[in-house]
């Protein structure tokens, strides 16, 4: 039997394979320097592993080499992510610019190519619905540029570039509507509207456009998972969503409804973020910074008419971005100011928020995607 042991102990080294881990993939998205508005701490993007039960986050990468990389987006094959750098705006860097990166199956990022983004402070990207094109918005010069996908994930230089009316413009996001395709929403919190381009080989032409009330400040839009003609816009100035009606083309958006986003009786200083509508198409979600929470509305789908179902703490300050897991069970908050990722489960009878018992440690987060 002694001589038996050694034998059995290198079969077994030999046959045992390490455990994979299935946990889903989280991309944070963070601020890296001190850009007055906010401290950034993070070292850059920042591949976490999420635990479903309890909604942790686990660092597992950290890919540095880039500066601010505040937002985020994956392509449709989920082969490629690419992220903005939110500089630029200075007479020896006038550009920041948007990085594109290979995923790895375990997380990892390589970084393929970098290209400027033809604006200053460059704070939102996504693709079209296709993956061929990207699509960024510069907030200090307000214009947004597209570029087209190589077939390695690597980006051209830029297609196009349209800057948006009016005396201030702040463009905060450029996204693919699902009314069809090349058709492209954009918003701008400077000139109160909400802008519509066709992409026509990857070139952006302006369409239509949606106004605001005046100093409303829109900065994020959602569609309605099941209708293509209902969308809600948060603005970040008057603390407000509204419910937007769009026709069979995607044009000739009205409001439907608007409320705010605050309890009544609050006077502090507040300021909305981000805005997502549940999977199961019930629900819309709003954060709020100051107040520091999650506002939680129901809709009807058919009329737009939205009703206040309540607010839950994020358990942290300033709360930037958040995502909604694709089941639809849970949401995680991004704290910028606390450094922190909060998650909370979330009852899909109701819409309501419950804390699930996690507070990840994660540097200056701003824009989360789940992988």
């Amino acid at each position: 039997m002694k001589h038996l042991l050694p034998a059995l102990l290198i079969l077994t080294a030999c046959t045992s394979q390490p455990k994979t881990d299935t946990r889903p993939i989280v991309f944070v998205g963070t601020y890296t320097e001190d850009l007055g508005f906010v401290q950034g701490k993070a070292a850059g993007i920042y591949t976490c592993r999420l635990d479903t039960l309890t909604g942790a986050l686990e660092i597992t990468d950290t890919t540095t080499g880039i500066a601010n990389p505040s937002f985020l987006t994956i392509s449709p094959d989920k082969k490629y992510l690419y992220a903005v750098a939110e500089n630029g705006g200075k007479p020896d860097a006038p550009y920041g610019s948007v990085a594109a990166y290979r995923i790895e199956t375990d997380g990892r990022l390589v970084k393929i190519n970098e290209v400027p983004s033809y604006g200053a402070a460059p704070c939102h990207v996504s693709t079209d619905a296709s993956g061929k094109y990207v699509l960024i918005a510069n907030y200090v010069t307000g214009n947004v540029v597209s570029y087209s996908v190589h077939p390695d994930g690597s980006l051209s230089d830029s297609l196009s570039s349209d800057k948006h009316p009016g005396a201030t413009p702040w463009a905060h996001m450029i996204i693919p509507a699902p009314s069809g395709p090349g058709r492209i929403l954009a918003v701008d919190k400077g000139d109160d509207q909400v802008f519509l381009y066709d992409l026509e080989a990857g070139k952006l032409r302006r369409v239509d456009s949606l106004r605001l009330s005046p100093g409303a400040g829109p900065r994020h839009f959602d569609f309605h998972p099941a209708d293509p003609t209902l969308g809600f816009v948060i603005n970040e100035n008057s603390s407000s969503i509204a419910s937007v009606r769009f026709d069979a083309r995607g044009l000739r958006p009205a409001v439907l409804d608007s409320l705010s986003t605050l309890p009544a009786g609050f006077r502090g200083k507040n300021t909305c973020a981000d805005i997502h509508v549940h999977p199961n198409g019930r629900f819309v979600y709003g954060s709020n910074r100051g107040h520091n929470s999650i506002a939680i509305f129901s809709v009807d789908a058919a009329s737009g008419k939205l009703t206040l179902v309540g607010h839950e703490s994020t358990q942290g300050a300033l709360p930037r971005n958040f995502m909604i897991t694709p089941d639809g069970k849970m949401l995680l908050a991004a704290n910028q100011n606390s450094d922190t990722v909060a998650a909370f489960r979330i009852d899909p009878a109701t819409g309501k928020l419950t804390p699930g018992g996690a507070v990840s440690r994660v540097p200056t987060p701003v824009c989360l995607k789940i992988w």
